[in-house]
């Protein structure tokens, strides 16, 4: 199933407003990691109040199609046809962006979120509806909002942020960071001050601006 098809899945289950600090942004304008750092509202998190029901209590079936959010990152991720039964992909072949390892069993593949619920919850996600958070937690609208990864590595990376994990794979950091705060602007989330900082910084440290082409951060606002 293509992204873009279950984008209109997902844009159905939550027929929300986009923020108002993104509204005004051209549907998939790409723009500069900079550029979009300075859209973002710097605030300091909000620290209470989070549990991981209160982003749904598992991966949904948004489409009905039998195949949940799991089995649909795997299916759009696999570098090869995936073998599944009863709807749970089995096999297939996923390269892990965080370190670079290739998985052809799925249980050794989890799929992150790539800003953790509790990084939402923390960064605005606290003020939505539950029918939001549920959206959000299950976001295939687009490709950077999930991706399947080493289910350890994933462990590692928890609820952390950019100012306190990085993956460990140098290599993957601009297409890591792009993906971070891509996904900040697509569903108006704030970033705090440290959080940002280290963005910068690991952005410059890891020689991204100096690519010839450096990876650009691609705004599609969530519905």
């Amino acid at each position: 199933m293509s992204w873009r098809f279950t984008a209109v899945l997902v844009s159905l289950l939550v027929a929300l407003s986009a923020p108002a600090s993104t509204a005004a942004l051209a549907p998939a304008a790409r723009i500069s990691l900079k550029a979009a750092l300075g859209r973002l509202k710097v605030q300091p998190e909000y620290s209470s109040g989070y549990s991981r029901s209160k982003f749904g209590s598992d991966w949904i079936d948004a489409d009905g199609d039998g195949e949940d959010t799991r089995a649909e990152v795997l299916i759009e991720e696999s570098e090869v046809l995936v073998t599944k039964s009863q709807g749970v992909v089995r096999t297939g072949k996923w390269i892990s962006l965080y370190d670079n390892l290739t998985w052809t069993v799925a249980t050794d593949v989890d799929i992150d979120h790539v800003v953790a619920l509790k990084e939402a919850w923390e960064s605005g996600a606290y003020r939505w509806s539950a029918l939001r958070r549920l959206a959000f937690a299950n976001d295939l609208g687009v490709s950077w909002s999930l991706r399947a990864v080493t289910d350890n590595v994933n462990s590692s990376k928890g609820d952390r942020d950019p100012a306190s994990w990085l993956p460990p794979h140098r290599a993957s950091t601009c297409t890591y960071l792009v993906g971070w705060v891509g996904v900040k602007l697509r569903w108006g989330l704030s970033v705090d001050a440290t959080e940002k900082s280290a963005i910068s910084s690991a952005w410059s440290a890891t020689g991204c601006a100096d690519q010839q082409n450096p990876p650009r951060v691609k705004v599609i606002v969530a519905p």
